[in-house]
C-alpha cells in the first residue's frame, strides 16, 4: 500500500461542534447595551449571542465595541438588537475543523455560531478554539514568529484618549494596540505615533521568551468592554492598558509562542527583536491563518505526492488491492494475450457480470456493435504508440442494455518496456449524456409545453429575417396572451393552469399552416412566426381562424368547462419593424390595445396609435424595477378616538415616487401590480414595512396603537395561505397580534365565502383585527355578515361625504353605525373632512374617525414629528 506520509493528523477529522463552549453567553433582544457589555466583561467572554426561541439571530463581540463612544451614555441604554451583527454567519455542528477555519479566515471573521439542523443555538467557536486544536501544533513548528508579526500595528503614547485609540484601532483593523508609558512632559498635542518611531524609546533589558515587560501595554477590544461597562477611567490608553506585557523574540517558534498563549492564557505578545526593539503584536489571529496557509501547503504538497505513487503504481505489476475495490469507477486488468484476469466491484456493477463470468473471457463480450472495426483499429494504435487511450465508447450490460461509458485504457510494462497487462477504467456516463442532452433540450424548447422557448425563437426570428432582406418577402409576428390567465392559477390552481397552457398552444398549432412556427415566449404568452407569401388579406382571416379555435371550453381534470379567451397583437416585416426587438415590442403593443378594447380580439400594430399603450408598458416594466429600486414607500394617516380625539392607529398607504411622473397615488399602480401578479410580492412588502414601523414607533415609546394593513383579493388567492404571511411577518418583526388590523374589502366574498371566511379565521386567531372596508359600497347581499370573523365596520368616504346632504345620506350612515354596534363590532369613518361631519359621526356613536380633518397620510419621520410629545422618552 502506498503511504502518502507529508499529510498532517488531519482537521477533516475533527467536528466543529466538539469545539464550541459548554456555556455560550446568550440575552435576549430587548436587553439593554449596556447591560450585555456588563454581562461580557462579568463572564470574561468575547462575544454574546442574541437568541430568540434558542435561535440565534445576531451577536454581539468585543470587537463591535470600537464602535461605542462612552460620551454617549443614549447608547447604552438602547437595545442591543439595534447594534447587534444580523444576519448571523453559523456553521453546522458536524462541518469540519478544516471548514470552519476556512470560512472565518475567508469572511474575516473571529467567532462563529454552531447550529444544530433545526438551526437552534449549540455554541460558539472564537479562533482561540481553532489554536487549541492538537491537530494545529505540527504546522508550527517549522516556522518562527518573524515570518507572520503583525508591523503594522498601532502604536500610542499612553496619555492618547481612549475614544481616538478606538478610531484608530477600527481604522487599522486591528484588534490589539501597543500603549508605551506616559513620559513627563508629554506635549498636548501628542497624537498616534507610528510603530517605528516608537521603537528606540523602549529598549528593555535581555529577558527569555515569554518574560514579562513593564513599559509597555497592550490595549485589546478586552479592555475597550471593560472601559465601556465602568466609564470611570480618566479616559487615557495607559489606564485601561493590560501591564505588564509579556514578550517573545523574533526568532521564538510558532510552536512555543502558541504554548506561552496557552499557559498564560493571553490572545497577545509583544514581539522584540535581537536588539530589544519592539517589532509589533503576535495574535491568536495571526497563528490562525499561518496554520490554514501551511495546512494548505502540505494538502498540496500531499496531493502531488499521490499522484507520484499513482503514476509508480500504473508501471508495476501489483494494483493495490483496496484501491481497486473502494474505486466508485469499473476497473478491468487484461493480459497481454487480451484475457481479463480481474475486476472490481463496480465492473459488476456497471456491466452487469460477475467476477466469476468475466475473469478468462475477452473484453469483447462487452462489445455494443455501434463501432466499427476501423474505430478499435484506431483505438489500439493509440494505446500501442502513447501507451494509453482515453474517450467515449458504447457498450453493452449482461441484460442486452446498450449504455455510454468514459474508457480510458493505460498499458502497464515492465522496466525493458514489455507490455504486461491493460488497465481499463471506466466510469457510466448515461446520466451524464442525459443532463447535456436535457440542458440543450431545455436551453431551446419550453418544458411544459414542448414548443420552442423565447431563445429559440429570436434565433429563428433573427435568422428569418436576414434571409428576407434584399428579396422583398415579409414576414409576421403574432404575439397571443391569454386573457386573465393568473385568475385561473388562483382560483384553480397550477395544475389546471399548466393543463389550459398545454391545450391552448396545441390548439394554436394545430390551426397554423405547416411553415409556421409556435413558440412559448413567457408565462402565458405565446409568439407565431409566419413567412407571409400573401396578401395582408390572407393574415387577416389566418388572425380571424386562430381566435376561433377557443370558442370551444377546454375540460378541465374534474370535468368542468372552462372557456378561454386571447388577446393578439399583429406586426409585419419590414412595414412595423426591422429586427426582432422592434418587431416583438410593437406586436406587445398591439396586443395590450386590444386588451385595452374589451380582450378576445386581435389587432394590428400601427403608427398611428396612440402612446397609451406604451406608457402602459413602460410603466409596467418601472414597476417591476420599483421595489428593488425603493421607489415605493409608505404613507401613514392616523385615526383617531371619537368621543376624545387621542390618536388610536394608523392606516399604512403605499406610494410610488416615480422618477418621471413624480408621486403616484395607489389608483394609478395597484390595478396595473394585480394585472401583471405583482400584487403579492408589493403586498408582501407593505405588510413587513408597516410591522417593522410600528415596532420602531413601539420602542421609541409610543404604545396602544394599531397599525392598518390593505390587502388585496389576489393576496387571498395565492397558493400560499395569506394567513401564514401575515404569521411569518409577525414572527419576523416581533410585532404583537393585536396591534395590527388587516383592511379586506366585501369583493373578496363574492366567490367562495366558506374559504374565505376560513382563510380569516386563521388571521383572527393571530389576534389580528379584520376591518371592512367601504362598507356598503360592493356586496347586495348582508347575510355574509353573520359569519365573517371581522371586528371592524369602515364607513366608506361616498357615505360620510353625504352627511348633511339630506336626510337619507345622514340617515344611511346612522343605520350602518347601529348595524356594526348591533353585531358587536366597532366602527370607524374614513374621508372625515368637515366639523359637521365629525359631530355628527361621534353623537352617533361612530367610535373611530379618519380624514383629512385631522391628518393627512404622512411618512414615517414627519408622524414622529407630530406626535413628538407621544414618543415617551425619544430624542425626536
Amino acid at each position: 500500500m502506498t503511504s502518502y506520509a507529508k499529510i498532517p493528523a488531519p482537521l477533516l477529522s475533527v467536528r466543529v461542534g466538539t469545539l464550541t463552549h459548554g456555556q455560550v453567553l446568550t440575552c435576549n433582544p430587548d436587553l439593554p447595551l449596556g447591560d450585555a457589555i456588563a454581562l461580557m466583561h462579568r463572564h470574561l467572554r468575547s462575544s454574546i449571542v442574541i437568541t430568540q426561541d434558542n435561535k440565534p439571530v445576531g451577536v454581539w463581540t468585543e470587537h463591535d465595541c470600537l464602535t461605542i463612544s462612552a460620551d454617549d451614555p443614549t447608547a447604552f441604554l438602547r437595545p442591543i438588537s439595534d447594534w447587534m451583527s444580523s444576519p448571523v454567519r453559523t456553521m453546522l455542528a458536524h462541518a469540519s475543523v478544516e471548514a470552519a477555519t476556512f470560512r472565518m479566515r475567508r469572511d474575516k471573521l473571529r467567532h462563529l455560531i454552531i447550529i444544530d439542523d433545526q438551526e437552534c443555538l449549540v455554541g460558539i467557536v472564537s479562533q482561540s478554539d481553532l489554536i487549541r486544536v492538537p491537530s494545529a501544533i505540527h504546522p508550527l513548528r517549522e516556522r518562527d514568529v518573524s515570518s507572520i508579526v503583525r508591523r503594522n500595528t498601532v502604536s500610542v503614547p499612553g496619555e492618547t484618549p481612549i475614544s481616538q485609540l478606538q478610531a484608530a484601532m477600527k481604522e487599522g483593523e486591528c484588534d490589539s494596540a501597543i500603549v508605551f508609558q506616559p513620559v513627563a512632559k508629554t506635549s498636548p498635542e501628542s497624537t498616534l505615533v507610528p510603530l517605528d518611531a516608537a521603537r528606540s524609546e523602549m529598549r528593555p533589558a535581555h529577558e527569555d521568551a515569554g518574560s514579562v515587560i513593564s513599559t509597555v501595554g497592550i490595549v485589546t477590544e478586552r479592555d475597550i468592554v471593560g472601559y465601556l461597562v465602568h466609564r470611570s477611567a480618566s479616559g487615557s490608553a495607559w489606564e485601561i492598558a493590560s501591564r505588564p506585557v509579556r514578550r517573545v523574540s523574533d526568532h521564538t517558534s510558532l510552536q512555543d509562542a502558541r504554548q506561552i498563549m496557552i499557559d498564560h492564557q493571553i490572545r497577545h505578545l509583544v514581539v522584540t527583536d535581537s536588539h530589544q526593539n519592539v517589532l509589533g503584536i503576535l495574535s491568536f489571529n495571526d497563528l490562525l491563518a499561518s496554520i490554514e496557509q501551511d495546512y494548505l501547503q502540505h494538502m498540496h504538497d500531499a496531493m502531488e505526492d499521490r499522484d507520484t505513487a499513482l503514476a509508480r503504481a500504473q508501471k508495476s505489476l501489483h494494483l493495490t488491492r483496496k484501491i481497486i475495490e473502494s474505486s466508485p469507477d469499473g476497473i478491468i486488468i487484461v493480459d497481454d494475450q487480451g484475457k481479463i484476469e480481474d475486476v472490481n466491484p463496480s465492473f459488476t456493477r456497471v456491466t452487469g457480470y460477475s467476477a466469476a463470468e468475466a475473469i478468462g473471457k475477452s473484453p469483447n463480450l462487452l462489445q455494443s456493435g455501434r463501432h466499427d472495426r476501423a474505430f478499435y483499429q484506431d483505438m489500439w494504435q493509440s494505446i500501442t504508440r502513447a501507451g494509453r487511450w482515453q474517450g467515449e465508447i458504447w457498450n453493452r450490460r449482461k441484460s442486452g442494455e446498450i449504455y455510454p461509458e468514459w474508457l480510458s485504457i493505460i498499458a502497464i510494462r515492465d522496466e525493458q518496456g514489455n507490455v504486461l497487462q491493460y488497465a481499463g477504467i471506466f466510469s457510466d456516463i448515461t446520466d451524464r449524456k442525459q443532463t447535456r442532452d436535457d440542458i440543450r433540450r431545455l436551453s431551446h424548447f419550453d418544458e411544459l409545453t414542448g414548443f420552442p422557448n423565447r431563445r429559440r425563437f429570436l434565433d429563428v426570428l433573427g435568422r428569418t429575417l436576414n434571409d428576407c432582406r434584399g428579396n422583398n418577402d415579409s414576414v409576421a409576428v403574432l404575439l397571443v396572451d391569454i386573457d386573465n390567465f393568473q385568475r385561473i392559477n388562483n382560483t384553480l390552481g397550477h395544475a389546471t393552469g399548466d393543463d389550459v397552457l398545454v391545450d391552448f398552444a396545441g390548439r394554436l398549432n394545430r390551426a397554423l399552416p405547416a411553415d409556421a412556427m409556435l413558440a412559448r415566449m413567457g408565462a402565458d404568452d405565446f409568439a407565431i412566426l409566419l413567412p407571409q407569401k400573401n396578401n395582408s388579406d390572407t393574415l387577416e382571416t389566418m388572425a380571424q381562424d386562430l381566435m376561433e379555435v377557443f370558442d370551444h371550453p377546454h375540460f378541465s381534470a374534474s370535468g368542468g368547462e372552462l372557456f378561454i379567451t386571447a388577446s393578439m397583437g399583429i406586426t409585419l416585416y419590414p412595414r412595423d419593424g426591422s429586427d426582432t426587438t422592434m418587431l416583438l415590442r410593437n406586436a406587445e403593443i398591439a396586443m395590450l390595445r386590444a386588451k385595452n378594447h374589451g380582450r378576445n380580439r386581435f389587432n394590428h400594430y400601427n403608427r398611428s396609435m396612440n402612446t397609451a399603450s406604451s406608457e402602459t408598458l413602460a410603466l409596467e416594466t418601472d414597476l417591476r424595477h420599483a421595489l428593488e429600486r425603493r421607489e415605493l414607500y409608505l404613507a401613514y394617516q392616523p385615526q383617531f378616538f371619537a368621543n376624545n380625539g387621542a390618536l388610536s392607529g394608523f392606516e399604512a398607504l403605499i406610494r410610488w415616487r416615480h422618477p418621471k411622473h413624480g408621486e403616484l397615488a395607489p389608483d394609478k399602480f395597484i390595478p396595473l401590480a394585480e394585472e401583471i401578479g405583482m400584487i403579492d410580492e408589493i403586498g408582501l412588502w407593505v405588510l413587513r414595512t408597516a410591522c417593522t414601523q410600528m415596532v420602531k414607533w413601539r420602542q421609541q415609546g409610543l404604545h396602544n396603537i394599531t397599525m392598518a394593513v390593505n390587502a388585496s383579493l389576489q393576496q387571498f388567492s395565492n397558493p400560499i395561505e395569506f394567513g401564514d404571511q401575515v404569521s411569518a411577518a409577525l414572527n419576523e418583526t416581533g410585532l404583537a397580534g393585536d396591534r395590527l388590523e388587516i383592511e379586506i374589502t366585501e369583493s373578496l366574498f363574492m366567490q367562495d365565502i366558506e374559504d374565505t371566511c376560513r382563510k380569516l379565521q386563521r388571521i383572527s386567531d393571530l389576534g389580528v383585527k379584520i376591518a371592512l372596508d367601504d362598507f356598503g359600497t360592493g356586496f347586495s347581499s348582508l347575510s355574509y355578515l353573520r359569519h365573517v370573523p371581522f371586528d371592524v365596520l369602515k364607513i366608506d368616504r361616498s357615505f360620510v361625504n353625504d352627511i348633511g346632504k339630506g336626510i337619507g345620506g345622514s340617515e344611511l350612515v346612522r343605520t350602518i353605525i347601529n348595524m356594526a354596534h348591533n353585531l358587536g363590532k366597532t366602527c370607524i369613518a374614513e374621508g372625515v373632512e368637515t366639523l359637521q361631519q365629525e359631530q355628527f359621526l361621534r353623537e352617533n356613536g361612530c367610535n373611530f374617525l379618519q380624514g383629512f380633518l385631522r391628518g393627512r397620510p404622512v411618512r414615517a419621520a414627519e408622524i414622529e414629528k407630530t406626535f413628538a410629545p407621544l414618543f415617551a422618552g425619544s430624542a425626536l
